[in-house]
């Protein structure tokens, strides 16, 4: 999502083939990687991929959870829907997984097929599931602006339910999504599928499918009025207190309808031969924020397995005897405290939040701070099953074919000449490892390395 942050770096791609043909660097030799992530696989692997923003990729919030080491600083994590449907193998019959994840956190909509080009990451694959928008939208600018005023020195307003001539920062970032998807989200997104579907991977494979999701409103819809006196801000700075109100969060709900509603709209009536539209919301029903029967605990549970509510909250990682509880209205932090977590551009959400999408800040370490208003694991076990009711209703996978249609080749990586980073022919810029190669992970067949 979209913090009030600038995290976009673009990174140019040098091409392999000049260097090595202009002999900067030398021959590399694959290895194959000795960790337990190389596996023997029986069966062809049946390719597909996964793009598009940090709902795609996941916000990995330790190191125990990446998925690939945070190859390219993306954060994926392994309690993503596309890992989780890499580790089931109930739906894969006669094939086996061969997964390629590219989404990472702080994407938008021209990062798939064009700029990251994530599409270059993903092999030739059969499906990819993309989830993608949320940035374009500013959804992160909502989140910071309407629930969690993260910044002390910062005055955002008015709070949403009182702010009647809408010049406050939450109403503004409301009315700023709406703007965008009312006047320009199609156009966005009907390009980008244009663009994915003529990207030479799939372009020539008549039986490509592109799966958008959607995504899942945040907060309970029967708007129980229990939770009109919640505030999640960590400190209550110079601002009203951004009291979860059901003004706000009906509104909030709303631009998620109108982004799932033109999602909807723009598959089934441009690109329903080669696309799906996939609903994801459905699923977290009762078990969104600030549902009936819940209480003030269950809104910021920090097990990943938890079931009650799909979503993290931010967690801070400061906690005193002497404060209220985390989320009490005022917060549990004084302004120093608040400054040092919060403030010189750090924000709040992943959603184009403080170093999203191959930028610094990026970084499991942060996690706590970036996964706010994301899927934790029970969240991303609903979206697998989203996407298995939509491959079985297509019929996929189908029956494997011969063993001459089996996994395709992986890329190769070099050495760049700082010393610290490589680059690979899929786009992808791992870091040297400790034993001075260049290792991706996850690809069908199992890791691979590259040394010098």
């Amino acid at each position: 999502m979209e913090s009030s942050l600038s995290m976009k770096h673009l990174i140019g791609v040098l091409s392999l083939t000049n260097l090595v043909g202009a002999s900067i660097i030398p021959e590399i030799k694959p290895i194959r990687s000795p960790s337990s992530q190389l596996t023997t696989r029986d069966k062809p692997a049946w390719p597909y991929g996964v793009i598009g923003d940090s709902w795609g990729s996941g916000v990995a919030y330790k190191d125990e959870v990446l998925y690939d080491k945070n190859l390219d600083h993306c954060l994926r994590t392994s309690e993503s829907h596309g890992p989780q449907l890499e580790g089931d193998n109930t739906w894969l019959g006669d094939w086996s997984s061969g997964l390629r994840d590219a989404a990472c956190s702080g994407s938008r909509l021209f990062d798939l097929a064009k700029g990251g080009y994530q599409m270059g990451k993903v092999g030739k694959p059969n499906v990819v599931v993309m989830t993608s928008g949320g940035n374009n939208c500013d959804f992160g600018v909502i989140v910071e602006n309407c629930v969690y005023h993260p910044d002390p020195l910062r005055a955002y307003g008015p709070a949403y339910a009182n702010d009647k001539d809408r010049v406050g920062e939450c109403a503004k970032a409301l009315d700023g999504a709406s703007n965008y998807i009312k006047n320009f989200l199609e156009v966005d997104l009907s390009k980008t599928i244009n663009d994915i579907l003529i990207d030479p991977n799939v372009k020539d494979n008549p039986d490509f499918l592109l799966y958008l999701t959607g995504y899942a409103k945040f907060f309970g819809t029967d708007y129980d009025p229990w939770c009109n006196k919640e505030a999640w801000n960590p400190f209550n700075g110079i601002s009203d207190t951004p009291y979860l109100s059901k003004e706000l969060r009906q509104a909030f709900n709303d631009r998620i309808d109108q982004v799932n509603d033109l999602y909807k709209k723009t598959i089934e009536g441009k690109f329903s031969k080669h696309a799906r539209y996939v609903d994801l919301d459905s699923r977290f029903q009762g078990h969104r924020f600030c549902e009936p029967g819940m209480n003030h605990g269950d809104q910021f549970n920090k097990e990943t397995h938890f079931d009650k509510v799909h979503f993290w909250n931010l967690n801070w990682p400061i906690r005193l005897a002497d404060k209220p509880d985390i989320g009490s209205p005022g917060g549990n932090l004084n302004a120093e405290e608040a400054q040092s977590l919060f403030g010189d551009g750090k924000g709040v959400t992943a959603w184009g939040g403080s170093g999203s999408g191959n930028g610094g800040g990026n970084e499991p370490g942060n996690g706590w701070r970036l996964r706010p208003f994301h899927p934790r694991y029970s969240g991303y076990t609903s979206i697998k099953y989203a996407i298995l009711a939509q491959l079985k209703k297509d019929g996929l996978p189908k029956a494997a074919p011969s063993s001459t249609n089996s996994n395709p080749p992986a890329p190769s990586c070099s050495h760049v000449g700082d010393g610290f980073h490589c680059e690979c022919t899929d786009g992808s810029k791992p870091d040297i490892d400790e034993n001075n190669r260049c290792c991706l992970w996850h690809l069908p067949g199992g890791a691979e390395c590259f040394s010098g």
